[in-house]
């Protein structure tokens, strides 16, 4: 449930990122995400150890809109779909007929990069945003300034203005990467795709 609950903070940092503030860094990565509304491809999904070890590998789909909404299906190596409409979140396993449902509520709205969706004060407070260049590649780096945080560095690489890769340390040293490929960005996505009706018979697990 761990993993889920980083990938569900990694989510809500794209589809909720906007970056508001005067200097260089953030003003460009708010210019790449602001041209980003829409966003649809396939992933793999890399969990690496401290040690950077690797432990998990995932692969699939997925659609985006901001804010807040997403459709994430994982087909290897085993099914699973995780939909969040900005008001829901579920995660629904087709081998074990399970929906976990749970509220978009405090606790995910308070993740710490969430900050960055808010004023330039709170950004200039809480976070430090780094841009690089090499090549046709662009990194924007962005580190928390209080370490209480669920994450220590979260990493997005675009390549021709386009988003190739981000990843996340969360706050144990572990470092969840995700490449993308096939993206296609502000495509026309029917709503209907963030609301999840659950198949008959599933058992409907609720989480507040």
């Amino acid at each position: 449930m761990k993993s889920i609950f980083r990938l569900i903070t990694s989510l809500l940092i794209l589809s909720t990122f906007a970056a508001h503030a005067d200097d260089q860094s953030p003003a460009q990565l708010r210019k790449q995400l602001d041209a980003m509304n829409t966003l649809q491809g396939s992933f793999v999904q890399t969990l690496f150890d401290k040690d950077g070890k690797k432990q998990d590998e995932q692969s699939g789909t997925f659609v985006m809109q901001r804010p807040g909404k997403f459709f994430w299906k994982t087909e290897t190596p085993a099914p699973q779909l995780l939909i969040s409409n900005q008001k829901t979140i579920w995660l629904y396993d087709p081998d074990l007929n399970t929906v976990n449902e749970r509220l978009f509520s405090d606790d995910l709205k308070k993740t710490p990069v969430l900050l960055l969706s808010e004023d330039v004060d709170k950004l200039r407070k809480n976070f430090t945003i780094n841009r690089s260049q090499a090549d046709k590649a662009e990194k924007f780096s962005v580190t928390p300034k209080v370490t209480e945080g669920l994450f220590q560095e979260l990493l997005l690489v675009f390549v021709d203005n386009q988003l190739t890769e981000f990843s996340i340390r969360d706050s144990l040293g572990q470092l969840t990467h995700f490449s993308l490929s096939n993206v296609k960005r502000n495509q026309v996505i029917d709503e209907k795709l963030f609301n999840f009706v659950a198949p008959a018979g599933a058992d409907i697990i609720k989480n507040q």
